[in-house]
């Protein structure tokens, strides 16, 4: 896949996955928290997925992308819900929590990168009978 349109679908993703999540957790809670899981969990699943099909090079970019394009989105449609089903502005819980939090993106995006690489390789290395 060329790699503009590589960063297109990752664009497209986290706009999609920050736009769930705010409208989401505003349906479940006044003051929700950005999902840890879904934006570190899709952080990784790029980076593993690109490093598999052997795009490697542009895996850590792309799911660095992914996450803050998913943050942006996140704090922009939480901010414009504000007021709705009695919500509140979303505050991060300290400032270490959100620089822990933001700081983890790119680690994550790497060690996804390195495991997708690796599971790549041995998918490659297989004789071509077992597959």
């Amino acid at each position: 896949m060329p790699t503009d349109q590589v960063f297109r679908r990752v664009v497209w993703y986290g706009l999609l996955l920050g736009a769930v999540d705010a409208v989401g957790g505003r349906l479940l809670q006044a003051a929700p928290d950005p999902s840890v899981v879904l934006s570190l969990g899709a952080t990784a699943w790029a980076a593993y997925r690109l490093a598999e099909t052997k795009a490697a090079r542009i895996a850590v970019p792309a799911a660095v992308t992914l996450f803050g394009v998913y943050i942006v989105t996140f704090l922009l449609c939480a901010r414009l819900l504000v007021g709705w089903n009695g919500s509140v502005p979303w505050r991060p819980r300290s400032a270490t929590w959100m620089t822990m939090f933001v700081i983890s993106a790119p680690i994550i995006a790497i060690i996804a990168q390195f495991l997708g690489s690796r599971a790549g390789a041995r998918a490659g290395a297989k004789p071509a009978s077992s597959q």
